[in-house]
């Protein structure tokens, strides 16, 4: 009994301390070098300033990495040349991209600093974040949100309070961790497969970072833009999770676990430590760090081409004027049927949110009517479906989604995003004006 209360005692110090860690390290800013962020991207700034050469070797193995597989597991035999060919290419043009070489195959100067972007997000934040993750999802920091916001996430979006934890890494850290985490739960069966899919199609658009860079390019107050945001949100993801297709996804497991959900009244503290001694893992820390850190060179090594691959295919459909056009007339005459105003910059701005939300920030004015601007934000910030990131993992990866649900999905939110802005301008004339 003694040895079991030491036990006990142990295991209690390892949650605490372990989970105000975590919590340290992905959630907490703090200045160094005059520079104010999360320690989990002062580690990713040390890793690319000081080992970028070790950085590129790293990018450049992957790649070669997932064409060697690709003809080991017999694709090369079984006449599967597009797959292979697609690899090979993407290698070429990371090469370029690494020489300095890019205006062989990209146009735009955009796509090419997006790219990059992505591209260290995936092979040094991720990687880096992946190692610290445990501390978060497996001693007692995931119970512990869930004891305090399972009733409302549950009532409110279908999911358990589990999701909360995993919303705030893709709010407070990117989509890149936040899509990892999502797969790692429900890989763990942490996650049935339904709450996977509105979590990663629901959860993942919101980004305080594009929020702060959208409200400083448009002079919006950023404290009630964010007020409005987070309301719409609800409102868009109360719907979505009640209708085809999320609605008709499994409530199964990944796999049958032992892993209880904390769903308590009262005690909530206790309740979920109590939990977590009933969930926790065998494995120490070293071992998981390990195991989440082979899932994230995994998912890099698979998805890098395919990602490369979009960047380049968006290119070149993003310089065809025609296309362009094509697309913003069939959003104008949705938008201009509800009579709000500036329907063309909207729907011009909604068409470049496709490729990227950075190209379409640059294309507001700011001189925009304000409501314009709200709306407009609106649509940036929500509507965003980051395409060439959350397609190819969502396609790699274990989550069973296909491409038509995605597709519906996003425009789901596209038309609520529209019928609430067509609301708040009604108001906006009738009491405002």
């Amino acid at each position: 009994m003694e040895n079991i209360n030491k036990e006990t005692y142990s295991s209690d110090i390892k949650l605490y301390i372990f989970s105000i860690l975590g919590t340290i390290i992905f959630f907490i800013p703090i200045r160094i070098d005059n520079q104010y962020d999360t320690l989990i991207y002062h580690i990713s700034y040390f890793v690319d300033n000081r080992l970028s050469s070790i950085v590129n070797i790293s990018i450049i193995s992957f790649v070669l990495l997932s064409i060697l597989k690709r003809i080991y597991n017999g694709g090369l035999w079984n006449k599967n040349y597009l797959s292979i060919g697609i690899r090979i290419f993407s290698f070429v043009i990371l090469i370029s991209i690494l020489l300095g070489k890019q205006d062989v195959f990209f146009v735009s100067d955009d796509f090419i600093f997006i790219l990059k972007d992505l591209i260290l997000d995936l092979t040094i934040l991720l990687p880096v974040s992946s190692i610290f993750m445990p501390l978060i999802l497996e001693y007692g920091l995931l119970e512990i949100v869930e004891s305090y916001t399972h009733g409302m996430m549950k009532s409110l979006f279908k999911v358990s309070g589990r999701v909360f934890l995993n919303f705030l890494i893709y709010l407070l850290v990117n989509n890149v961790c936040g899509a990892f985490m999502t797969y790692r739960l429900y890989k763990d069966g942490k996650l049935r497969e339904n709450e996977a899919a509105i979590t990663i199609l629901s959860f993942s658009i919101l980004s305080l970072t594009l929020t702060r860079d959208l409200c400083y390019k448009l002079n919006i107050n950023i404290v009630n833009f964010f007020l409005l945001e987070i309301l719409v949100l609800v409102i868009c993801n109360f719907i979505i999770s009640r209708i085809y297709p999320l609605k008709k996804k499994k409530k199964s497991y990944y796999f049958k676990s032992n892993n209880k959900n904390v769903n308590c009244r009262t005690n909530k503290i206790k309740n979920a430590i109590k939990k977590y001694h009933m969930n926790k893992s065998n494995k120490n820390i070293i071992s998981l760090s390990i195991s989440y850190f082979n899932d994230a060179i995994y998912i890099v090594m698979e998805i890098l081409p395919k990602i490369i691959l979009l960047f380049f295919i968006f290119d070149i459909i993003y310089h065809i004027p025609s296309i362009m056009e094509i697309i913003n007339n069939s959003l104008y005459m949705t938008i201009s049927y509800i009579n709000i105003p500036n329907a063309m910059l909207i729907a011009e701005t909604v068409n470049l949110n496709l490729f990227s939300s950075i190209l379409a920030i640059e294309n507001i004015a700011k001189d925009s009517y304000y409501i314009s601007k709200i709306t407009i934000g609106l649509f940036i910030t929500l509507q965003c479906f980051s395409i060439c990131f959350l397609l190819p993992f969502i396609d790699r990866s274990i989550l069973n989604l296909k491409f038509r649900e995605i597709v519906l999905v996003v425009m789901e939110r596209f038309f609520i995003i529209l019928g609430i802005s067509f609301i708040i301008y009604s108001l906006y004339i009738k009491y405002l004006i």
